[in-house]
């Protein structure tokens, strides 16, 4: 699977993911910072990549935007750090497998994993 990350999410996630067999790319080494969410989530779908991200609106709104896309992973912890992003980051991977992420927009919290799609 291809991964693009989102500016607010650990540089070493890409050495993980690679690690599992996935290629993976960071915001911040083709953007600016603070560049515009929807740009960057649309350079996402342009590589075929699963977008991930911390921030819990795209849970929202991608499922109502986009009626087609790559995918999406959003990690959202009460208090999140780099060790917890990666650990439940290889929770969500592990849950998920090879399983096709197309259309599909995967919440992680601290207990729970769990998806929306295109309605």
């Amino acid at each position: 699977m291809r991964f693009f990350l989102d500016e607010n999410f650990p540089r070493p996630a890409i050495t993980f993911l690679e690690s599992a067999g996935h290629s993976a790319s960071h915001a911040l080494h083709c953007f600016p910072p603070g560049s515009e969410d929807t740009r960057l989530f649309a350079y996402a779908q342009e590589q075929k990549a699963i977008f991930v991200t911390t921030d819990k609106d795209f849970y929202h709104t991608i499922p109502l935007a986009f009626e087609r896309h790559s995918g999406a992973i959003v990690i959202t912890l009460r208090r999140p750090n780099r060790a917890d992003l990666l650990r439940r980051l290889a929770d969500a991977l592990a849950l998920l497998g090879e399983r096709d992420l197309h259309d599909t927009v995967w919440l992680v919290t601290e207990a729970r994993i769990r998806s929306r799609s295109v309605q």
